[in-house]
């Protein structure tokens, strides 16, 4: 758009234009295009905003360190050691229980007798103590009184009892181990034939 203007004039709807010798204003900018322009400028900002970002992100990413949140489970070594299963209110002698413990160690031991059972034990994770005693040895000790209390799928401890300063220290416990009154589920492994029981110590 071409608007004729007097020599004098200095501006024309409020914007100013340089006077040519003929008295004729060059063209005018239309606002659209200033528009479109600041448009093209905001858009290439956001533009090289975001690449940044995520430039900056990845470069986060390949930097982090793997930890591992939750360690792996530590298992002792399985411990032999021979007990008697009575209660120790009644001096070993009756009633259904843990009682008297001689530790063995990791070796092959010799099997139950007629008054004591073979058994092994471990400390596995969430500081548990895992006992495992096998139908054999069950059956060898004391003619098998104690056999039926685990067949139950359950033992009941009506005492507790705390395992001797050896057989702690060859489990690998820092502290005393107490097995404490109550009912525990037993698990038959029919492969092994072997009862095991879990308790929290």
């Amino acid at each position: 758009m071409w608007i004729q203007v007097d020599k004098g004039a200095k501006r024309v709807d409020g914007l100013s234009y340089l006077i040519k010798a003929g008295g004729t204003a060059p063209r005018i900018r239309s606002r659209k295009k200033q528009n479109l322009k600041a448009m093209k400028k905001i858009i290439t900002i956001c533009i090289l905003s975001i690449f940044m970002l995520s430039v900056a992100v990845q470069a986060g990413k390949n930097n982090t360190v793997n930890v591992n949140p939750c360690p792996s489970a530590s298992f002792s070594v399985w411990v032999k050691f021979i007990i008697t299963f009575h209660r120790p209110k009644t001096q070993c002698k009756t009633g259904f229980g843990i009682c008297f413990d001689v530790e063995l160690g990791t070796d092959k031991a010799t099997g139950s007798g007629s008054n004591l059972c073979l058994v092994q034990a471990r400390i596995i994770n969430a500081g548990q103590l895992e006992l495992m005693v096998s139908e054999e040895d069950l059956l060898k000790y004391e003619n098998g009184f104690a056999l039926p209390y685990f067949k139950k799928g359950s033992v009941t401890f009506e005492d507790p009892y705390t395992f001797s300063e050896p057989v702690a220290k060859l489990l690998g416990a820092a502290n005393q181990i107490t097995i404490k009154s109550g009912s525990y589920p037993v698990v038959f492994d029919a492969s092994t034939h072997t009862y095991t029981i879990i308790f929290p110590v």
